[in-house]
């Protein structure tokens, strides 16, 4: 051998290939389970038929292509490279710049299976648990084809696993619009949202990305013992902001506030000796109080129901006369006395109207009627009573 070829020899074996080194190659000849390549102008390779892409195909025989050294070498000095396995580092490497960057990535279902659903991203598979998916309205059969925003929650290379989150996606989109809307909106502003969702201590709307709360005592004048029974989920309602908190994104709201206060609107429509019906919504020992419309009770007192009379019960829609009014006070008393009654539950009172009035497409719930003895406010929602007394008004 002579000094020349050892040398070549040496400097060959000093240059030798690492797994995942990358690799220029050129096809020799096809054999039968794949193809022999030369690498780099050194080495034999050989690529799997399996590991054949669109840059390694026979028409491209005498064209170099890129592959990555997946084994060897062997004891022939040949290695096994792939153009696929070159691909998905590159593809892998494009993911992990896509995580640091806490970048969305469109995708398209493509396949359910246990636990969540099937994704690929530039031929990669991808796994989106179910606990990450958020499409309220969609059964899990109709996901397939669903093209949807997804973050990359975790990656490995070594492991070839990708892991998608589609609800964090959402989330800080929704934040990025709450962001823009805050911006938009000034306390005393009304707005027309849609109820998100409904709790006990109040109701949540949409105000575009950004969610709004109508706490429990903003949402009506009238009593109710469950925010639910005043709104429902999906409902389009009107509301005043009347706190906006910018730093936390909060934004608190009142259906009360436009709506006005009941005891503003009604100083003409009260008078002493009117006859007004109304619904007993609570009892005390000093008496019983009425609903006259959402926000304006009175007090019925023992002493106005005359001897051998019974005391009404809460429920009862009932007829009475106005025998004192403080507005200032926001008191009003009734009494039983000099007046034929007649009392009745809520549930007869309002079949009785649905037999005997036809529907007015545009009536005002809120008014109040006055020397009306059939009367009934049965149908209006109750509301919280402030400054409850067992003080007697005097006529």
């Amino acid at each position: 051998m002579s000094a020349t070829t050892f040398e070549e020899l040496k400097n060959k074996y000093q240059n030798k290939l690492t797994k995942e080194n990358e690799v220029t190659c050129k096809f020799l000849a096809k054999l039968k389970d794949g193809y022999l390549v030369d690498v780099n102008n050194e080495w034999e390779g050989f690529i799997p038929s399996s590991h054949i892409n669109n840059a390694g195909s026979e028409q491209a025989l005498q064209e170099s292509f890129q592959a990555l050294v997946i084994s060897g070498p062997d004891k022939s000095d040949r290695y096994m490279v792939s153009p696929k396995a070159l691909k998905e580092k590159q593809g892998f490497e494009k993911l992990e710049k896509t995580k640091e960057e806490n970048t969305a990535l469109k995708v398209t279902i493509s396949k359910v299976v246990k636990g969540g659903a099937e994704v690929f991203i530039d031929g990669l598979r991808a796994f989106l648990p179910g606990r990450y998916i958020r499409l309220p309205g969609i059964s899990q059969e109709n996901w397939i084809n669903q093209e949807i925003e997804v973050l990359i929650e975790e990656l490995d290379y070594k492991e070839k696993k990708i892991i998608l989150n589609h609800k964090k996606a959402i989330d800080i989109e929704k934040q990025k619009r709450a962001e823009v809307t805050i911006q938009k909106l000034n306390e005393g502003d009304i707005v027309e949202a849609p109820v998100l969702r409904v709790a006990d201590f109040g109701v949540f709307v949409d105000l575009g990305g950004l969610d709004g709360l109508i706490p429990a005592s903003e949402l009506s004048w009238g009593r109710f013992g469950h925010p639910k029974e005043v709104v429902r989920t999906g409902q389009v309602i009107q509301a005043r902001i009347f706190r906006i908190e910018r730093g936390n994104q909060r934004v608190a709201l009142s259906i009360k506030q436009v709506l006005g206060d009941p005891w503003e609107q009604i100083h003409n429509e009260l008078e002493v000796d009117n006859l007004v019906s109304g619904k007993v919504i609570s009892e005390a020992p000093f008496g019983v109080f009425v609903q006259l419309k959402p926000g304006i009770e009175a007090l019925l007192h023992n002493s106005e129901i005359p001897e051998g009379m019974e005391k009404p019960k809460v429920g009862t829609v009932i007829t009475t006369k106005i025998i004192k009014i403080d507005l200032e006070q926001r008191k009003v008393g009734l009494s039983f006395r000099n007046i034929e009654q007649k009392i009745e539950s809520g549930e007869q009172n309002q079949q009785q109207q649905e037999q005997t009035q036809s529907p007015t497409p545009e009536s005002d719930e809120d008014s109040l009627t006055i020397a009306s003895p059939q009367l009934s406010l049965d149908n209006l929602p109750l509301c919280n009573l402030e400054g409850d007394t067992g003080e007697k008004l005097e006529n």
